[in-house]
């Protein structure tokens, strides 16, 4: 009776565990907002690259090694201001938040861009590579004001790493219209609007508020957007942040994989405009081939957002990477007697045009997955260090990070020339192309298609110490 009463009386608890708290998506205006400063940014990036030296040695009359050392500066420079800049942005990160900083370099890039093409007519070429050299430097500083900070948001916009990888999926997709309008129309864009100077200052003001404009809508929607922040702690800047960015292998293996990945890319890109004009000589199929790669990255975002869902980011990268090596290999082949080849052994008629862009977007395809992967794992390698130390070191990763991509693009270009000058490829002066020998052909194949491929594939020695997803 009295055990029946007990139970009676006490009845069995059960403990309820707190539910699960999920974060809510970040909304699809806040995605489009962030990525469409992709579009100014990529523009700052490209056109100066492409049109800068046409630019100085056309328009301005500076001689073509006194426009390099002019333009070299500037690179050399931005090295070290990208990590002040990110470490900068993070001791303000608390205080200020990021968006200041991207409205900042909104603002001036736009501003800067105009001035790199409104130089005055002087009379000396040492004034003007002096004055272009000043105002790439200037510009250069403006572009990392917003930089290095819109990479740092990515990683503070979501503890979720799916929800990080479709974010950026949405960057990258406003990325490849930049690429389009930058390296794709600028230089027509200039030529349409006036002859020489007149042409490339228009050009300049019409581009610097496309940039103004692309930037400032990220920056009005990161301003709105609430993102993750913490104290900086003791310790958080200079010596501190070093040794916390080498203890964090992840990292170091990403950034060293990625800094090869690149320098590869960056020896393609040399002589991509070569490649076509004496090896295929067919320089409208550079068009097509760059057409259906950027077309491919509409196609190869949501996909490998998709595919992120059930395979690791480690895998979809290191297919990428293999995939971007192959097709890179597969340039070896192509010419008029590949789809030749193609009819008589395997039956399918192939016309070179439909190859051309069928290579192109494949290319393209794989290049986007591993970008997109990279950068997704990177902003996983700075959450483990905000959970690790605590401290908030986004802009000095993000610093860091585009530094060694700056220096990739910059050495890959150095390396392929000196294999050409080895190979004895020979420069034309004015338009046109110049008769080459065989050797200096084959110099230029190896350039393009196999040593690049070779050493994107032998990066991934290195990413071998990643610990991540």
């Amino acid at each position: 009776m009295l055990e029946a009463t007990c139970d009676t009386a006490i009845p069995p608890t059960r403990v309820q565990e707190p539910p699960v708290r999920r974060e809510p998506p970040v909304s699809l205006a806040t995605r489009l907002g962030y990525g469409s400063g992709a579009v100014g940014a990529q523009i700052f990036r490209d056109t100066p690259a492409l049109i800068l030296p046409i630019y100085m040695i056309t328009v301005l009359g500076i001689p073509a090694w006194m426009a390099g050392i002019a333009i070299l500066i500037p690179k050399a420079w931005i090295v070290f201001c990208d990590p002040l800049v990110g470490g900068w942005s993070d001791r303000r990160a608390a205080s200020w938040g990021r968006a200041p900083f991207l409205g900042a370099g909104a603002l001036l890039s736009g501003l800067a861009f105009v001035l790199m093409f409104s130089a005055p007519d002087f009379a000396s070429p040492l004034a003007s590579a002096a004055y272009m050299s000043l105002a790439f430097a200037l510009a250069s500083t403006a572009y990392s004001l917003f930089s290095v900070p819109y990479l740092s948001v990515a990683s503070e916009m979501s503890e979720s790493p799916r929800e990080r990888t479709t974010i950026l999926a949405y960057r990258l997709v406003f990325l490849a219209i930049g690429v389009a309008i930058g390296a794709g129309y600028a230089l027509p864009v200039a030529q349409w609007l006036g002859d020489g100077w007149h042409g490339f200052n228009r050009m300049g003001l019409l581009y610097g508020a496309v940039c103004l404009v692309s930037m400032g809508v990220t920056w009005a929607t990161v301003r709105r957007t609430r993102l993750i922040t913490l104290p900086r702690p003791e310790g958080a800047t200079g010596k501190g942040d070093i040794l916390a960015l080498w203890r964090n292998r992840s990292f170091v293996s990403l950034s060293t994989t990625y800094f090869v990945a690149l320098t590869a890319q960056g020896m393609t890109y040399t002589v991509f405009g070569l490649f076509f004009l004496y090896v295929l000589h067919d320089a409208g199929a550079l068009a097509i081939v760059n057409v259906f790669a950027a077309a491919s990255v509409l196609v190869a975002q949501p996909l490998t957002v998709w595919l992120s869902k059930r395979f690791s980011k480690r895998a979809l990268f290191v297919t990428g990477v293999l995939g971007w090596s192959l097709f890179c290999l597969s340039w070896i082949t192509a010419g008029p007697t590949e789809n030749a080849w193609i009819a008589a052994h395997i039956g399918i008629p192939a016309p070179s045009m439909a190859l051309m862009a069928l290579r192109g977007f494949l290319w393209g395809l794989f290049n986007s997955m591993y970008l997109l992967m990279a950068l997704s794992m990177l902003t996983d390698t700075i959450q483990h260090d905000r959970e690790t130390t605590g401290a908030s070191r986004a802009g000095v990763y993000s610093g860091v990070f585009s530094a060694l991509e700056k220096v990739a693009f910059a050495l890959g270009p150095a390396i392929t020339g000196v294999l050409l000058s080895l190979g004895g490829f020979v420069g034309a002066k004015g338009s046109g192309t110049v008769p080459q020998s065989s050797a200096a052909l084959t110099t230029l194949v190896l350039c393009f298609a196999v040593y690049p491929a070779v050493l994107k594939a032998l990066s991934l020695i290195a990413f071998i110490r990643y610990r991540g997803d």
